[in-house]
Parts: structure tokens; C-alpha cells; sequence
């Protein structure tokens, strides 16, 4: 069976879509500029839809993936990736975490070996190359199986395979994310009929998925389909109908984060895909948060990579590990609504940093520019996101993940030892501020002891309302300077 094969208008195409909603849009589609004369599709995004992921066979008859940059004046040339992801034979669609730091593939006869026809890989850029290539072991079959896509936190991936006990033909299967890797593959039975499925694709808040299906009822060949996901349950399946579906074969629907263009594959009369555009995106999915900066060494002001962790607030779960580039040390992390969120910059030698973000469930989407400098041990401190009620020094639930985050940190380095300062805002006498202070940087203290920190490792002192962040009396002035600081003793 062939996986590709249709038709490309080769034109602009404008026309009226009533797609099950209200108002009829009016969607102009267009093929992009740096289309090929052979195979182009996937279009996977990330860091924040700058980059665009593809697979073209379009410099000799061997398929790789190559990455298109966007500027200010459309799109650049592709180039083809740098590192080992391209050894195999072929290589196939490509998913990335928001960050683009960490990648999963599917390759035919990759030079790591495989189980069968096509497997699943992953891998890691390094330096600015992508390197780590490692199959993905017990997700794949002695069969096909490829074409991969991941949520956007990084902790659902699905993709395609003609293994046994599938509904027919090629069936999108489901793998969840935890401490121990991936799960076993399932099968993602509401999706899949009793013909092909393809090129599934998560949009950015998590909440629907796109794929292809030659499933009867469509406008002709593959069409592309939306449904609803909630957790590993996916619900009304809708075809996504004209102008979008046409006679020839769609595929990798993939909305563009907060924006109102999306791109998808579709076939040429010459039997090759080519990458569309679509404008305004019928099928948007819910605005989120973007958090995108550059972390950096607080001494040297060099760029550094390090880890990138984001955690639920409320739950204490953590939500994603992204990374910042080895190289730029740029970050990119997408927050989607309803949620209290930690961002945490983290290396070894380094003091943690941690930022909180609340993305309200109405939220309309943005973007926010965070940098981050991680001082080294010699000179570190950190500003705790510990939380207390109102003229309170108990632990408010939400400082559960900082709190386990210190912890770690002083088991990972045992020899070091911290002193914990206490600051409050500019309300209230300085010697009541003073007392209450010195009790909230205790508590923080006491987590640590009860969990079976030296106390000997650990100092506390209060400051009261006398070391400000800010100099003001507005609501989110005081906010700042209600605060714990980490230090670390010399």
C-alpha cells in the first residue's frame, strides 16, 4: 500500500467552507513557496511556529527532513538537519517537544537498528546537532510504524502502524508518557475504521487531534478529520469537508499556535505532496500561553543549556521537561489554559530558578518574554516560589513542588549548605515584619528537617520589610517583596 499519492491545484484557492459552524469563513489556500518537485509534508512546528519541520526527498531519491526558518520576509530556503537523524535509508514524519530540543522520527533502515519495516526513534539536539538516536524499542512492531505526533507538555505521543490486531488497514495507536518511558501501544479504537488512518497531529492546547482516513464519506481519497480528545478518550470525529478536502489525498493538519494560518499536506497530479497553507485556520485550536527567553550564566552572561521544568501548581505534578538550546540557551514553552504553572531553569553547578504562571481558563493567548540567569554555587541564590497565606506562615499546598524541588537539590549536593531569608512587604510594624519573616523562612526550613535534611546544613534569618525587590506600594509591588530567598553559604 502507498502512503502518499494524490493531486496539487498548484494554485490559490478561495472558497466558501461551512464547517458546523454558524457564519460561513471564507479560506484562501496557497501552496507554500518552498515547495519541491518531489515529495513535501509533515510540517511539523516549534519554537513557538518559527521553525517548521518537513520530510522531502527534493536532492536525491532518498527522503530526510530538513527545517525551514521563518523571517520577516516568508520563509527561508529548507536545510537539511544536521546530525545522525538522516542516516537511515529514509526518514520519515517528524514530532518535536514545543522546545524543539528533543525529536521523535520514523525511519526506514536506520543505521541504529530497527524491529521492523519502519520503527520509531528518537533524538536529542546536541551543540546544534541532532545526535542520540535511540529506537524506540517495545512501541514498535515487526511492521510499519511511523508517522508520530506529541502533545504539546510532551506526555502523549500517537502514530500509525499495520500491526495485528488493528481495526484494518493502518490504525493511530497511543502511548503515554511516565517515569518509567513510554507505555505499551493501544490502539486509539474511537479514531480508527475499518480502512486507513494516517498522519495523526495534537493541537497546541492538548484538547483535539487531527488525522487522515480513507474511511467512506469523505470528499474523495484521504480526508483530514478533527476530534475531541479528553485524557486517552477521543469523541466527535468530524470531516473536515471543503475547502480543505478535495478529490485528491490531505494530510498533517497542523494549526500554527495562537495564529489564523495552518498548514497540511496535499497530493499533486504528479502523485507528490505539497505543503498548503490555510488562511483563516477553520480549525484553530484554544489560545495558550507561550513562554520563550534565553537562559544564561548570571556571572559569565554566556548562553547555557539546561533543563526546562514545568509543573502543575495545584496538582504537584510535573507537566513537561523541555530544555534550552545547548548552543542559544533559547527556551520555548507552551502553557495551556485553566492552570497554575512553575517554570524551573535547572543545571548542574547551578541554583535553580523558578517562575510562576497562572493562565486563567478564559484566556485569550500571548506571548511572554522570560529570560533566565542561573547563578553558579560560588555566587548563588534563588528566589523560592513558597507561598503563605495573609499574615500567615504556614505553607500554602502550592509550595509543595518548590519545597521537593529544594530538597533534591540539597540531597544532590550534600556538601553544601543554605541559608533561608525571609522578606515581607511594607505593611505592619518592622519589628512584627521582622518576627513574621524569621517564622515563614523557619517553616521552609522545617519541610527540609522533617524530611530528613541536617539541620546543621540549614540557617534562617528574617529581614522584614527592610530589602525590597520593589519600592512601591501597588498590590503587585507587595506581592514581589513577600518573598524567601535561598542562598547558598560559603
Amino acid at each position: 500500500m502507498k502512503k502518499f499519492i494524490g493531486i496539487s491545484l498548484g494554485i490559490v484557492l478561495v472558497c466558501l467552507a461551512v464547517l458546523g459552524k454558524a457564519n460561513a469563513q471564507k479560506v484562501e489556500i496557497s501552496p507554500v513557496d518552498f515547495n519541491s518537485s518531489t515529495d513535501d509534508f509533515g510540517s511539523a512546528m516549534s519554537q513557538n511556529g518559527r521553525l517548521m519541520y518537513i520530510t522531502s526527498a527534493r536532492n536525491d531519491e532518498k527522503q530526510k527532513i530538513y527545517v525551514v526558518e521563518r523571517s520577516s520576509s516568508g520563509w527561508k530556503t529548507p536545510e537539511e538537519l544536521k546530525g545522525d537523524v538522516n542516516d537511515a535509508k529514509q526518514s520519515g514524519a517528524v514530532t518535536l517537544t514545543p522546545d524543539g530540543q528533543f525529536m521523535i522520527f520514523s525511519a526506514y533502515k536506520q543505521s541504529v537498528d530497527g524491529l521492523g519495516r519502519t520503527d520509531l526513534y528518537s533524538a536529542r539536539k546536541v551543540d546544534g546537532k541532532w545526535a542520540e538516536v535511540q529506537n524506540l524499542g517495545l512501541l514498535n512492531s515487526t511492521d510499519f510504524d511511523a508517522q508520530p505526533t506529541l502533545s504539546s507538555d510532551g506526555q502523549m505521543l500517537c502514530f500509525v502502524s499495520d500491526r495485528p490486531g488493528g481495526k484494518g488497514g493502518t490504525d493511530i495507536y497511543f502511548s503515554k508518557k511516565s517515569m518509567s518511558g513510554w507505555s505499551k501501544p493501544e490502539n486509539a479504537v474511537q479514531l480508527n475504521s475499518e480502512q486507513d488512518e494516517m498522519s495523526p497531529v495534537f493541537t497546541a492546547d492538548n484538547k483535539t487531534i487531527t488525522f487522515a482516513s480513507n474511511r467512506s464519506g469523505g470528499e474523495g481519497g484521504f480526508d483530514l478529520y478533527i476530534a475531541n480528545r479528553n485524557g486517552d478518550s477521543f469523541s466527535q470525529i468530524m470531516n473536515m469537508r471543503a475547502p480543505i478536502n478535495t478529490s485528491a489525498d490531505e494530510y498533517f493538519y497542523n494549526s500554527l499556535v495562537n495564529s489564523t494560518t495552518a498548514f497540511f499536506s496535499r497530493a499533486n497530479s504528479n502523485g507528490d505532496l505539497d505543503i498548503m497553507m490555510a488562511v483563516p485556520n477553520p480549525f484553530p485550536s484554544e489560545p495558550v500561553l507561550l513562554v520563550q527567553g534565553v537562559v544564561s550564566d548570571g556571572e559569565k552572561k554566556a548562553p547555557i543549556g539546561s533543563t526546562i521544568t514545568i509543573t502543575d501548581l495545584k496538582t504537584g505534578k510535573k507537566v513537561a521537561d523541555l530544555r534550552s538550546d545547548d548552543v542559544t540557551g533559547e527556551y520555548f514553552a507552551t502553557l495551556t489554559a485553566g492552570r497554575i504553572y512553575s517554570l524551573t531553569a535547572s543545571k548542574p553547578g547551578y541554583v535553580f530558578y523558578s517562575e510562576r504562571f497562572e493562565v486563567p481558563p478564559s484566556y485569550q493567548g500571548n506571548t511572554i518574554a522570560k529570560d533566565i540567569s542561573l547563578l553558579p554555587f560560588s555566587k548563588g541564590s534563588t528566589r523560592l516560589l513558597v507561598f503563605f497565606d495573609y499574615d500567615k506562615s504556614d505553607l500554602q499546598d502550592e509550595s509543595v513542588p518548590e519545597l521537593e524541588r529544594v530538597l533534591e537539590f540539597m540531597k544532590d549536593n550534600p556538601n553544601i549548605k543554605v541559608s533561608f531569608e525571609g522578606h515581607t512587604d511594607d505593611v505592619g510594624s518592622d519589628d512584627y515584619n521582622d518576627k513574621l519573616s524569621e517564622r515563614r523562612a523557619a517553616s521552609v526550613k522545617q519541610y527540609l528537617t522533617q524530611a530528613g535534611i541536617d539541620a546543621a546544613r540549614v540557617k534562617t534569618k528574617g529581614f522584614g520589610k527592610r530589602k525590597p525587590l520593589l519600592k512601591a506600594t501597588t498590590d503587585e509591588a507587595r506581592a514581589q517583596n513577600r518573598r524567601v530567598e535561598m542562598k547558598i553559604e560559603s
